[in-house]
C-alpha cells in the first residue's frame, strides 16, 4: 500500500485539504534517476557524484548517491530543479503535483486542473514540496526500504499567511 498523508493548506483564507500519495516504486526510480541527471547536466551536483566528473556517464547508484546528498545534507530538490531550464524541469515538477488530490475529487491534480482549485501561487509550492518529502522519506529513514520515517507526523508547518498541516 502507497504511503500518504493528508494536509490542509490555507489558500488566500480558504482551507483546502489534499491527499498526497507516493508514487510507484518504478515511477519514483524514474523520477531520481532523471532528476539527478538533470542535475547533474546542469552541474549542480558538484562533489556529490562520488568522484565521477560532468562529462563522464552516469549511472543509477551515482545518481542515487547524489540525491541522497542532496536530500539529506540539507540540499533542496526542489530548489535544485529551479535552477535548471524550466522546460526540462517541468515534467518532474508536474510529476510531484499529481502526488496530490483534493480530498474531495477522485483525479489528482494536474497543471490544467489546479487553477479550478488552487488561487496562491504557494499553494502549489507547499504541494510539491510535500509531494517530495512524502517520497523522499526514506532517505531520512536509517532503516531498509520501506521502513517508517522517524518521529516526523503529526507535525505542523507554520509560515506566514500559508501554512499546512498533518491530518493522520
Amino acid at each position: 500500500m502507497r504511503k500518504e498523508k493528508k494536509i490542509v493548506v490555507n489558500d488566500r483564507g480558504r482551507e483546502l485539504a489534499f491527499v498526497v500519495r507516493e508514487m510507484p516504486a518504478t515511477k519514483l526510480e524514474s523520477f531520481i534517476v532523471r532528476a539527478g541527471l538533470l542535475i547533474a547536466g546542469a552541474g549542480l551536483a558538484d562533489g556529490m557524484l562520488g568522484g565521477k566528473k560532468p562529462d563522464e556517464p552516469l549511472d543509477a547508484a551515482h545518481v542515487m548517491q547524489a540525491a541522497r546528498k542532496i536530500v539529506t545534507q540539507g540540499g533542496d530538490l526542489l530548489r535544485a530543479l529551479g535552477a535548471v531550464e524550466y522546460e526540462k524541469a517541468r515534467p518532474l515538477l508536474d510529476e510531484l503535483l499529481a502526488c496530490c488530490t483534493p480530498a474531495d475529487a477522485v483525479a489528482p491534480l494536474t497543471p490544467e486542473t489546479a487553477d479550478g482549485v488552487i488561487e496562491d501561487v504557494r499553494t502549489l509550492f507547499t504541494l510539491r514540496k510535500e509531494a517530495l518529502a512524502l517520497n523522499f522519506d526514506f532517505f531520512a529513514s536509517a532503516g531498509p526500504s520501506g521502513s517508517p520515517a522517524s518521529g516526523n507526523q503529526g507535525q505542523y508547518s507554520r509560515k506566514p499567511k500559508i501554512s499546512v498541516r498533518s491530518q493522520d
